[in-house]
């Protein structure tokens, strides 16, 4: 029963990691405008490994206290002092409300600290909450959706079709509420080219992708589409239609 949710989560990751090499061949880019040194930096997960797991590696098991010895140790060589020099082991403890030894037996990998102490070291780092428990899998993918949902919006706003999958990843990572944004900046270019063609593929592929959606969803987006096509009219212009110049 436990090896459920590592599968589950392997399958995420699996299918962002799809999804972006699928959008970067429909927007003809190479990999190599990910930047992984940001993807380094906020994860914590060295460039060289980051790099394998998106070949399709799996990630080296690791112990939750290796994992945080090395994302703090991370930390303090990334994140620096306006002059450039790393925070000293009584900063760290001031900032995170802990004791200047503490701070040396967790860079050397000698103590795992409690959930409080964890949170006063995010804090102090400004970095996420789970930064140091996440497992290097599901850092990685939650490190992957901005890219996604970027690589996503720029397919859309360049008019390009966007498969089941690449729709079914970004919907997955946010609420119906993004996924609204994109379909209405879909709609936005396409109102701005010519009319398509009855059997237009793009036509088609927004079809399916509404037609994809489930009734909730659906019903939150048509008002939105019908506005933008021009087929609901405001309370306004019913009324300027109806009035006359004798009509008092």
């Amino acid at each position: 029963m436990d090896a459920a949710p590592d599968a589950a989560q392997a399958d995420d990751l699996a299918e962002v990691i799809a999804s972006i090499d699928e959008l970067l061949a429909l927007l003809g880019l190479d990999s190599d405008v990910i930047e992984l040194d940001d993807i380094s930096y906020r994860t914590g997960i060295p460039v060289d490994r980051v790099q394998a797991m998106l070949r399709g590696a799996e990630a080296e098991p690791r112990s939750l206290p290796e994992v945080f010895q090395q994302r703090l140790v991370f930390l303090r060589e990334t994140r620096l002092k306006p002059g450039g020099k790393q925070f000293s082991h009584d900063e760290i403890a001031a900032g995170a409300g802990i004791s200047h030894g503490q701070v040396g037996y967790m860079l050397r990998g000698e103590r795992m600290p409690g959930l409080k102490v964890l949170g006063g070291l995010e804090k102090f780092f400004q970095v996420p909450p789970g930064f140091f428990t996440a497992d290097d899998r599901d850092a990685l993918c939650r490190a992957l959706r901005p890219v996604h949902d970027s690589l996503t919006h720029t397919a859309l706003l360049k008019g390009k079709g966007i498969t089941q999958l690449a729709m079914r990843s970004s919907a997955s990572s946010d609420t119906s509420g993004r996924l609204g944004d994109e379909l209405r900046a879909a709609l936005t270019f396409a109102l701005n080219q010519p009319a398509p063609e009855r059997d237009d593929p793009e036509v088609r592929e927004l079809t399916d992708t509404m037609l994809a959606l489930t009734p909730k969803s659906r019903s939150r987006i048509i008002p939105l589409i019908q506005g933008l096509l021009g087929l609901v009219r405001s309370d306004s212009e019913h009324s300027g239609e109806d009035s006359s110049p004798g009509a008092h």
